[in-house]
C-alpha cells in the first residue's frame, strides 16, 4: 500500500485513479506514443470530463477546488500509469494559475471556466531561445497602440503551444528601453491574426503531450487582456513555477514508483543461473536503492504540497522536491532498464523503454536541475 500523509484525502483519489486510468487512458497513451507527434485530443477530453484538468481550479470557476496534496496524489497516479497524461492535466493548471492569482474578475470569468472543462486549451508562454533558465531576458515585445497592444516575438518549448486556444504570454513593454527591461504578461488569444503555433517534432518522450513554438506577428490584443501590474511578470512567472514544480515532483514520483514495480516484477520472473535474478545481490541492491529514493521523493513532494495548502512559502521545498524526485526518477528508470537488460531496451517487450524516455524531461522543464540547485543554495545562503 502506498504511504499517504492524509489517507482521508489521498486514498479515495488513488482508488479512483487506479480504476479509471488503466482502463481509459493507459491503452490510448501507448497507442499515441507510437504515432507521429500530435496532441491527443481524445485523452485530453477524457481527463477533462473526469474533472482532472480543472482539478484544483476553484469551484466557482468550474473546477473541483481540490487541495494541493490531492493534486499531487492525482498527478502521481496519472504518471504511474501514463506520464504524458499527467502533463495534459498539469499544463492547463500551469497556464491558468497566473490568471487565478493575478487576473481581474472579468479575466477569471472569461478564461478559467472553459479551461477547467477542457473546452479551451491554455498555454504558459514564457521560454524563448535566449530566455530559458534566464527567464527575465525576454525579447518578445508589447507595443501600445490605442486600446490595444501589438505583440511581436517568438516563444519556444511551450507545452501545448501548438494547439492552445490562448497563451499567457510573457514579454517586455516596448516603451521600456532600459538595458534589462522588466517583464509583463498578456493573455493572447490563439485565433488573433498573426498568432501561429507549430508542433516541435521528434520529441524523445511525452510525445502526445505536444510541445510547440509560437510566432507572434503584429498580434493585436485588447488592453483588457493585460495581466497583473506592468513590470511584475517575472515575479508572477516564478510564483507560478514554484507551484508547478510540485506537480513535476509528483509526476517524477509516479514514474519512479512504476519503474521500481516493473523492476521487481521482472526480477522475480527472470531466471538466470538456475534461480530468479531477484536472488542476486547485485539486483537486490539496485532495488533497495530505488525503493529508498522513491520513498524520499514522495515524502518531499507531499511536504511541499502541504506547505502550499497551508499558505506557506514553497520556494525552497518545491525546488528540493522537484530536484530530488526528478533525479530519483532518472535513477529508477535507468536501473529498471538495466534489470530488464535487452528486454528493457526494446519497447516491444516492456514499459521500461517508454518510462526511460518520458522521465528525462522532468529534469529539464519548469527549471532544470541546475536551476533548482541555484534556488536551493540561494535560500540557504540568505538564512
Amino acid at each position: 500500500m502506498t504511504y499517504n500523509v492524509n489517507p482521508e484525502l489521498q486514498q479515495p483519489i488513488r482508488d479512483m485513479m487506479r480504476e479509471f486510468v488503466p482502463k481509459e487512458i493507459e491503452p490510448l497513451g501507448l497507442k499515441h506514443d507510437r504515432e507521429p507527434d500530435a496532441f491527443a485530443h481524445d485523452i485530453f477530453q477524457k481527463l477533462a470530463k473526469k474533472g482532472l484538468v480543472g482539478f484544483v481550479m476553484p469551484k466557482e470557476y468550474g473546477g473541483q477546488g481540490r487541495k494541493k496534496i490531492e493534486y499531487a496524489t492525482m498527478i502521481e497516479e496519472l504518471a504511474y500509469f501514463d506520464p504524458p497524461s499527467s502533463l495534459l492535466s498539469a499544463v492547463s493548471q500551469l497556464a491558468v494559475d497566473p490568471i487565478m492569482n493575478f487576473g481581474t474578475d472579468e479575466q477569471k470569468q472569461k478564461w478559467i471556466p472553459k479551461s477547467a472543462t477542457g473546452e479551451l486549451i491554455p498555454a504558459f508562454a514564457l521560454t524563448e531561445r535566449n530566455a530559458g533558465s534566464d527567464a527575465a531576458n525576454q525579447q518578445l515585445t508589447f507595443k501600445e497602440d490605442g486600446d490595444h497592444y501589438i505583440v511581436n516575438g517568438e516563444k519556444i518549448f511551450i507545452m501545448h503551444g501548438d494547439v492552445c486556444n490562448f497563451a499567457v504570454t510573457f514579454g517586455k513593454l516596448a516603451s521600456d528601453t532600459s538595458e534589462r527591461p522588466k517583464v509583463s504578461a498578456l493573455i493572447v488569444p490563439a485565433d488573433a491574426e498573426g498568432f501561429k503555433g507549430f508542433t516541435l517534432q521528434n520529441k524523445m518522450g511525452m510525445r502526445y503531450a505536444t510541445t510547440g513554438r509560437i510566432e507572434y506577428h503584429d498580434v493585436k490584443v485588447p488592453k483588457e487582456n493585460f495581466l497583473g501590474q506592468p513590470g511584475k511578470g517575472f515575479k508572477m512567472a516564478m510564483l507560478t513555477l514554484d507551484g508547478a514544480r510540485i506537480g513535476i515532483a509528483a509526476q517524477s514520483t509516479g514514474i519512479a514508483q512504476r519503474a521500481l514495480d516493473e523492476a521487481i516484477k521482472y526480477a522475480k520472473e527472470r531466471v538466470a543461473f538456475g534461480a530468479p535474478i531477484a536472488k542476486l545481490q547485485a539486483i537486490q541492491w539496485m532495488i533497495a536503492d530505488m525503493a529508498t529514493k522513491v520513498e524520499a521523493a514522495r515524502l518531499m513532494t507531499y511536504k511541499a504540497a502541504q506547505l502550499q495548502d497551508a499558505g506557506e512559502s514553497i520556494n525552497l521545498a518545491a525546488s528540493q522536491a522537484k530536484l530530488f524526485a526528478s533525479e530519483a526518477a532518472n535513477f529508477c528508470t535507468d536501473r529498471c532498464m538495466q534489470i530488464h537488460s535487452g528486454y528493457g531496451y526494446i519497447g516491444e517487450f516492456s514499459i521500461a523503454e517508454k518510462l526511460y524516455r518520458d522521465q528525462r524531461v522532468t529534469e529539464i522543464y519548469e527549471g532544470t536541475s541546475e536551476v533548482q540547485r541555484l534556488v536551493i543554495a540561494n535560500n540557504m545562503i540568505r538564512r
